[in-house]
């Protein structure tokens, strides 16, 4: 083999083994937003891969509530490489459906092996980029307001120091607690960034597939519960 040929494949080897590493080594980020004030709503969730070539975005600037269902109107976007694709999206959410997607995570926490020691174990590598969340609260009673606004800093103080035992947190997040004693009113606004580097997401969904085929029915039986209506 000429030496010149060589060369240029030992020169193609390198460089795609660096384009490997770089892409097991990018990080995988979700960036979730939601916005409620009044009859105003905006939900979006985005992810972003491989530096930005890879991105999707569900955004649903309509949540209405009436009969006991919960009405989503939105759009799945996706970006791969520079091609855009777009869809709409509707649904209705009630309890029924809350109640039937509960018993399907019941009965894939029974089936798969260690499962909770999976989940542990992936949340050691996800860090926790930014976390804020600004909530207005009145209730129409000077006292009833004091009273929830204590009531959701204890929540959330508690909330986050659950998660803090689980995820790294790279930042402090940011609280802000608002009363309002002129009128019933409530208002939220939250963001939340989350980030795993690719390998870890990849070795996480290998070692989930092994605890399933270990568990009872294996693969297939998680088919079986995934595809009821």
């Amino acid at each position: 083999m000429p030496g010149y040929v060589y060369g240029w494949l030992v020169t193609a080897a390198v460089v795609g083994m660096t384009l490997i590493v770089l892409a097991l080594l990018s990080p995988v980020r979700i960036r979730f937003h939601t916005f409620k004030a009044g009859s105003d709503d905006d939900v979006t969730i985005e992810l972003k891969a491989l530096y930005g070539l890879l991105v999707y975005s569900l955004q649903i600037p309509s949540v209405k509530f009436y009969g006991g269902l919960m009405h989503l109107q939105g759009t799945v976007s996706g970006s791969t490489a520079g091609m855009d694709v777009s869809s709409e999206k509707k649904d209705d959410i009630g309890w029924d459906k809350i109640s039937k997607l509960v018993d399907k995570m019941k009965q894939i926490i029974q089936i798969t092996r260690h499962l909770p020691d999976w989940v542990k174990q992936t949340a050691k590598r996800i860090q926790l980029k930014e976390l804020s969340l600004q909530i207005k609260i009145g209730t129409g009673d000077a006292m009833w307001t004091a009273m929830a606004t204590g009531l959701v800093w204890s929540l959330l103080t508690t909330f986050f120091g659950l998660v803090s035992q689980y995820v790294h947190v790279k930042r402090e997040p940011a609280f802000t607690i608002a009363p309002d004693y002129k009128q019933v009113s409530f208002a939220a606004e939250c963001l939340c960034i989350v980030q795993i580097r690719l390998v870890y997401a990849i070795f996480a969904g290998l070692h989930l597939l092994a605890r399933a085929k270990k568990g009872k029915g294996g693969v297939k039986a998680w088919q079986n519960i995934l595809s009821k209506a």
